[in-house]
């Protein structure tokens, strides 16, 4: 897969507390950049059982075969244990740079990989990698969170991502 890490705009502390609420009056003082190109980790937790996905840009000329239409696409891919293993060294070092549970009960954590040489990593091992075939297909979109297989079969019906929780900084140069 042709991945890259990329520049996020975040919930603000102002729209953390609105995604918590369901609230749907999003303002530009809701939204916070972040500081350089990044790979996310993202954990959905609902009912006590864990999802994990990885948030990553994805060329906007390719067309992408995805699970789920929307903002973000779904990509699903067979576990790799390289992939495993960064992300469990990444999160048990570090806090998550988002939390919040939205009215649903779904519990949302991102965690924002600053360390180039992970990211470097990140992008070989996914380069490496087919991403598996689906039923859906959308026009290309700039950001996807790609779920291995064993992690999207642990929901029978996958919780609602907040449109607001990432966005991918577009440069406009």
């Amino acid at each position: 897969m042709e991945t890259n890490p990329f520049t996020a705009i975040l919930p603000s502390a102002s729209g953390l507390q609105k995604l918590t609420c369901g609230a749907s009056d999003w303002t530009p003082a809701d939204e916070t950049v972040q500081a350089g190109d990044s790979y996310y980790w993202y954990e959905l937790t609902q009912d006590g059982v864990h999802q994990w996905r990885l948030l990553a840009s994805w060329p906007e000329q390719l067309s992408v075969t995805t699970m789920l239409p929307g903002g973000i696409n779904t990509v699903l891919y067979v576990q790799n244990p390289v992939i495993e293993m960064l992300i469990d060294d990444w999160v048990g070092h570090f806090a998550p740079t988002r939390e919040f549970t939205d009215p649903a009960g779904v519990r949302h954590r991102l965690w924002q990989v600053t360390e180039a040489p992970v990211n470097a990593d990140l992008t070989e091992t996914l380069a490496k990698i087919t991403p598996r075939k689906t039923w859906l297909t959308t026009t290309s979109t700039p950001l996807v969170m790609l779920v291995a297989d064993q992690e999207w079969a642990k929901f029978k019906q996958q919780p609602t991502i907040p449109e607001q929780l990432i966005k991918i900084q577009v440069n406009t140069d």
